[in-house]
């Protein structure tokens, strides 16, 4: 491990991530572990874009598996049913490294007092993780539970569909973090002056 030297407080450290190694060119981070230091420093990309890119996964899973319930509650279809539980498992299995990049990209990124717009969507991500586990476990657990919506299979299939709105507010929400709609140019047309 690198020695910390000392700097005058408020300052970038002089090796440039706080805790990482000498001689990088990168912007002060919170502390980091050297090897993360240094493969930010490699692709600085990295520091801005693993949560947008990886985002759009457990959305387009989760949108698929309402869209191919519905599709075979129409169609009575077989394999859209098995379509729409496999969906629910892509959106299982690609949300956690979604989330924690979401984190890393935050604590990189902004400041460490999250905003209204940072909790929303962190409670909006945690709600979507939920319901699409329970809905995962109980299609798993009952097949056939979209062939009959009387009782409790009336649940799993609001569940499902309310996967819609919510993973559709949790994308506006993170795109807010990203592109806040104050720093909105205006049209063209609109410009004063």
């Amino acid at each position: 491990m690198v020695p910390k030297q000392e700097q005058p407080p408020g300052q970038p450290s002089i090796q440039g991530v706080t805790g990482g190694h000498l001689g990088s060119l990168a912007p002060d981070y919170p502390e980091l572990p050297p090897a993360l230091a240094r493969l930010l420093d490699r692709f600085p990309q990295l520091r801005r874009r693993p949560h947008p890119l990886l985002a759009h996964f457990p959305i387009v899973f989760l949108l698929s598996a309402t869209f191919f319930s519905v599709l075979y509650r129409f169609t009575g279809n077989h394999s859209f049913d098995d379509t729409a539980f496999y969906c629910l498992g892509g959106g299982l299995l690609t949300l956690p490294l979604t989330v924690a990049t979401g984190f890393f990209t935050y604590r990189l990124n902004f400041s460490s007092s999250a905003d209204q717009t940072v909790r929303l969507e962190k409670a909006l991500s945690y709600a979507v993780m939920t319901i699409a586990l329970t809905a995962f476990v109980w299609r798993w657990l009952n097949p056939r539970v979209l062939t009959d919506l009387s009782g409790v299979n009336l649940i799993y299939f609001v569940l499902v569909l309310s996967l819609t709105p919510l993973v559709t507010a949790n994308g506006y929400f993170g795109g807010m973090v990203t592109f806040p709609l104050e720093e909105e140019a205006p049209a063209p047309g609109l410009q004063k002056g």
